[in-house]
This record gives C-alpha cells, sequence and structure tokens, in this order.
C-alpha cells in the first residue's frame, strides 16, 4: 500500500495542457490514496536496490557521469546540500556535521562513513558529484548559468527516460526540450528559463513529468535502447489483456530545481517512480482521471508520452477494471 499512499500522481485536472507546473519544493500535497511531497529527497524501502542498480549502470556505462572542472564548486555544493537534505528528512539513516571546514558524513543504510575536507576532493574516494550520486537514488544534472541561458555542463544520470545524458551534455537548456510537442510553440520553456533564473539562493521547486512503459525499466535512457526496445517492441505485439495490467506502468519524475547558494549553479534532481495499471485501478479517482485525459489527449503528445498504439488498451484496462469494482 506505500507504494499508493506516497505516489506522486500528476495528474490534476480531466484535461491536459503542457506547463511547466513549477510549485515550491518540500510541500506536501494530498491525493487520493495519501500525500507526497513533504521531503526534497527521497529514501524508500527501495533504497538500497535503486543504489545497486545505480552502481550497476555506471559500472557499465561510466560515461554517464560527466564532469566539468568549471562545475567544480557547484559539485560540492550538492554533496553539502543533500547530506544536509537526507539527514534533516532522514536522521535515523543519515548523519551529516560540518565545522572549521571539516565534515563527517555517515550513511547507515549502506553502512558507510567518510570525514572530509570541504572543497579537496583528495579527502574523497571519488569526486563529490560522484560520491554523493551514488548514495542517493535520483539523477544529478547540473545548469549552469552563462551570457543568461542555462547550459547542461555536468551530471550523474543513470535513470534517463528516451534521452541520452552524455547526448545532449554541453547543450542549453532550450536545445534540451526542443523535441517536447507543443511546449516550445506555447514558450513553455521560454518562461521555465526565465523563471529559473530568477530563483535566489537556496529556493527549491518542483514539477511532475509523466509517460508510460513496458516493463518496470528504470534506464529507458538511448544509451541502452538496445536493450530495452527489443522487449518492448515484443510486449506491443504479444500482450493480452493481463500483461497490459501488470506490466505497463505510469513513469512519473518527481523534478526539483534548486538555485545553489555557494556557486549559484541550478541543480536539477530527477526521482522516477513507477505505478502498473493494475495497482493505479485501485484508486478510483486517479483512473477516471487518467481516461478522461488519455481519451482527450493529441496524438503527438500521446506519442511522446510513450502510448502511441497502447492507448486505446490503457484506456479499456483502466475502464474495464473500474466496472469490475
Amino acid at each position: 500500500m506505500t507504494e499508493l499512499s506516497d505516489f506522486p500522481f500528476p495528474l490534476t485536472k480531466d484535461a491536459y495542457a503542457y506547463t511547466a507546473n513549477l510549485e515550491p519544493g518540500g510541500v506536501r500535497r494530498e491525493t487520493a490514496a495519501g500525500a507526497w511531497g513533504e521531503t526534497i529527497t527521497r529514501a524508500g524501502p527501495d533504497y538500497e536496490q535503486l543504489i545497486e542498480e545505480r552502481a550497476r549502470i555506471l559500472k557499465q556505462d561510466p560515461g554517464r557521469l560527466i564532469r566539468d572542472p568549471a562545475l567544480a564548486p557547484a559539485g560540492w555544493d550538492t554533496l553539502r546540500y543533500l547530506m544536509r537534505r537526507l539527514a534533516a528528512d532522514y536522521p535515523a539513516d543519515f548523519e551529516y556535521a560540518e565545522a572549521a571546514g571539516r565534515a563527517r558524513w555517515v550513511n547507515h543504510r549502506l553502512g558507510t562513513s567518510a570525514d572530509f575536507t570541504l572543497g579537496d576532493p583528495a579527502t574523497l574516494p571519488c569526486g563529490p558529484l560522484e560520491f554523493i550520486g551514488r548514495q542517493v537514488v535520483e539523477d544529478l544534472v547540473l545548469l549552469d548559468e552563462r551570457e543568461g541561458q542555462l547550459y547542461v555542463d555536468a551530471g550523474l544520470v543513470t535513470f534517463a527516460s528516451g534521452w541520452s545524458f552524455p547526448f545532449v551534455a554541453g547543450s542549453t537548456f532550450q536545445e534540451i526540450h526542443g523535441p517536447v510537442p507543443r511546449a516550445n510553440a506555447a514558450g513553455v520553456f521560454t518562461r521555465a528559463e526565465a523563471f529559473l533564473l530568477r530563483l535566489p539562493p537556496g529556493a527549491a521547486y518542483r514539477r511532475v513529468n509523466w509517460a508510460f512503459q513496458p516493463y518496470r525499466v528504470l534506464d529507458h535512457s538511448m544509451d541502452a535502447a538496445g536493450d530495452w526496445m527489443p522487449p518492448a517492441a515484443r510486449f506491443l505485439g504479444e500482450a493480452t489483456d493481463d500483461d497490459i495490467a501488470r506490466h505497463v506502468y505510469l513513469r512519473v519524475e518527481l523534478q526539483h530545481l534548486i538555485r545553489l547558494e555557494t556557486s549559484a549553479a541550478v541543480l536539477f534532481l530527477i526521482d522516477t517512480r513507477f505505478l502498473a495499471l493494475a495497482d493505479l485501478a485501485r484508486v478510483p479517482a486517479w483512473a477516471a482521471r487518467l481516461c478522461a485525459v488519455l481519451a482527450d489527449l493529441p496524438d503527438d503528445v500521446a506519442e511522446y508520452k510513450g502510448l502511441g498504439e497502447l492507448r486505446p488498451r490503457v484506456i479499456d484496462c483502466l475502464r474495464r477494471r473500474r466496472a469490475a469494482d
């Protein structure tokens, strides 16, 4: 039941319109199944499993970690911010303290600890961005401001959906969002970037993004397309109605955007969550709203959201399960 009770169901209306949907982070939001959003970081029951999966992907493809010497201060900012947040949000699991330029970090969930000097990478087993990135479940992206634009210059991304972090690294905020249908024509990302550029140090905002996919595959990146595309194609050709219910997932990204205090870089956190249609249908209000949204979704947006030919079967699945209840 926990997966339902704290799931960040993304739809707030019965009709869909692409917006930046930015709101303050760390604010509790009630849902038909419970509530979510009180913390910016997450260390739930699946914490260790997600950390292991990140380590496996990094071992297989070290290019998912991208460093930029110019953003070294932002890496330390990211480490301090996330360690402080984890220790505040989960005091039984994490400890962080600093004094006179020295810091101590204890991760009880992984059984590790570190004493280090802030700003001195020689006192850590790896760079600060990698060190903290291997201990959080969120993907990390650092955006640097240059000449009035945000550039994606560094980060650690192992759980991307339909894009490649190594490919987009070095691109502008606007270039990265170019493929999103309808949003650019409406000026959504121009306004979003302007908002982010005005963020004061320490400010944290969030948004939710959603899509659908067969199977619970975290690394749904273009870098790993050879692994997940063939099974997905077979699924679309062979899936029964029961398969649709059990193996098609609503994939939600809870995204936080934080203006770091010292470096002034923007930290983009992406926490990926999944909910199978069979479980989603256990919340009648969610099933009804999703059916309404999907029935009205423009074809190009449906394709972008991973629906395509799945859309009628997803709607049918939800309607049948609602009728059965």
